[in-house]
């Protein structure tokens, strides 16, 4: 992994692990088929960088994606 790539993916993990740090203290996510989580589970994942670790920061980007391109807000509008 080319050195770009490394700093690329410890922001994107900061960036998910910012997002967890500030859901409420119930805050739980199911991630497919791999059950539901609560924060510090999801957190231990996204540092860890397995495969549940990389399910979570792709479903928060993609959150975050849709949020800032105004297709959240069109679908919730419907």
């Amino acid at each position: 992994m080319t050195e770009d790539k490394k700093n690329k993916e410890e922001e994107l993990k900061e960036l998910v692990v910012a997002r967890i740090k500030v859901m409420p203290p119930e805050y739980k996510l199911s991630v497919g088929d791999k059950g539901t989580f609560d924060k510090e589970q999801l957190i231990y994942h996204v540092n860890k960088g397995d495969d549940t670790g990389h399910q979570i920061i792709a479903m928060q980007m993609n959150f975050i994606k849709a949020l800032s391109s105004g297709k959240l807000i069109k679908a919730l509008n419907k």
